[in-house]
């Protein structure tokens, strides 16, 4: 049965049953926007960290660009559906809560690793954070917080982002300035783990809605029969949010590194002014970006979410083409840390979309299958192919400002025709509320 036509009475049935127990939402929608703080945190101390730990562990920027995508990536693969399965059909709170601890524990792992092998396999163990905490985390809003108000909840799980990633560029930059680079980057590591575990216990202060009419759960090739039903919904939806996600990849992993290379900006103070963009853009930026969906689709555009993907691929090509080709070199630190404020509006728009038009008992697998598109794709190709051109086309470090252009403006193309594509099919499911299961 096709995944537009009008929802099926049990789809109607089990929609009706969360709104009807949705318990209030603000307080734990906080605590899982700390939580996603703390996840960024950990993935994105080591942006600030790149010539201290390379220098420190005699690693090449393609070593580095493995420990800032694949090693994070592989435990996707191996775990994030069976994760988001048990989600589905469990406690999606206990499915965040052992994902905060192990992330944690892993993270504070990496202040004590001497060579680059230890420091790939700790990398792979924190990867568990994003793979258990982003399915279950926005199944859990969906089912938490009414459909009206479901992308400015998702957006300010979002804010969490910025907040997490402008902490590990406030501290790490600091660290490095006031306690030297072999100290400060493993101390920078430390904090960021301890922190983490203390943030986890704030879950336990966050319970499943209680359901009273529970559906079947479908197997698991039934779950990938639902999303190859309506694959010409989902894969250019997945593609256009994949794109997008790879340039905030790139973007996160490299633009420190670039304002330092390109435009002789100290370590420590790019690390500043990155977290300064990320604290002041991003978290505005990310709240009003899921405003604006919620805005867009009560004024009459089911879309609202591709709307605003359009327009970031649009902004991120010309802001990244204006720093490198349109401005003096001077005035190109501005336009990146411009670029930076925006990195964080994907999470918003794709988590929004693939709610809107997934049935809710398979939302956790759904989103674990395109998170760990996501992870294979543009989390390990992100980084990778901007440290690859740097290395191999360029040949020049100081050049990572022109590669990190190259690989946003393709992928911001590449992003807005799919998310394009999709608008038609996108409209019509999200009209019908709930997709048919």
């Amino acid at each position: 049965m096709s995944g537009l036509a009008v929802p099926s009475p049990s789809a109607r049935a089990e929609a009706a049953d969360i709104d009807r127990l949705a318990s209030p939402w603000a307080w734990p929608v906080a605590v899982l926007a700390l939580c996603h703080g703390q996840a960024i945190a950990s993935f994105q101390i080591l942006n600030v960290l790149v010539d201290p730990i390379r220098a420190s562990l005699h690693i090449s920027d393609t070593q580095y660009s493995l420990l800032q995508g694949l090693a994070v990536a592989i435990f996707s693969a191996a775990l994030g559906v069976p994760a988001a399965r048990w989600a589905d059909r469990h406690s999606r709170r206990n499915v965040i809560l052992a994902g905060a601890l192990g992330w944690s524990l892993a993270t504070v792992a990496c202040a004590f690793v001497i060579s680059f092998p230890q420091f790939f396999v700790a990398r792979v163990v924190m990867g568990i954070g994003e793979v258990f905490l982003f399915p279950a985390a926005l199944a859990l809003i969906a089912e938490l917080v009414p459909r009206e108000k479901l992308s400015t909840a998702i957006a300010c799980f979002g804010i969490g982002g910025p907040l997490g990633g402008a902490a590990a560029m406030f501290a790490g930059g600091w660290l490095i300035g006031h306690a030297g680079a072999e100290q400060g980057w493993r101390t920078a590591f430390l904090a960021c783990g301890v922190s983490g575990l203390l943030t986890a216990t704030l879950l336990l202060t966050v319970a499943d809605p209680r359901r009273t009419a529970r559906a079947v759960h479908p197997s698991f090739a039934q779950v990938l029969g639902y999303i190859a039903e309506r694959s010409r919904l989902f894969l250019p939806v997945t593609a256009g949010m994949i794109c997008l996600s790879l340039c905030a990849f790139a973007g996160a992993a490299w633009a420190p590194t670039a304002l330092s290379r390109a435009y002789g900006i100290p370590t420590g103070t790019a690390g500043e002014l990155t977290a300064a963009s990320s604290l002041l853009g991003g978290v505005l930026l990310t709240w009003t970006a899921g405003w604006l969906v919620d805005r867009l689709a009560a004024k009459g555009d089911p879309a609202s979410p591709l709307t605003l993907g359009i327009a970031l691929c649009l902004g991120l090509a010309s802001l990244v083409g204006s720093a490198v080709l349109l401005v003096p070199a001077s005035a190109g630190a501005g336009f990146w840390l411009v670029t930076y404020s925006l990195l964080a509006v994907p999470t918003v728009l794709g988590g929004t979309a693939f709610q809107m038009i997934t049935a809710p008992r398979v939302r956790a697998q759904v989103m674990a299958i395109y998170l760990l598109l996501m992870n294979l794709i543009a989390l390990s190709l992100g980084p990778f192919i901007v440290a690859y051109v740097t290395d191999h086309v360029f040949e020049a470090p100081e050049r990572v400002h022109q590669s990190l252009a190259i690989v946003i403006a393709v992928a911001a193309a590449l992003g807005g025709a799919s998310l394009a594509a999709a608008r038609k099919r996108f409209s019509k499911a999200a009209a019908a509320r709930f997709a048919d299961f």
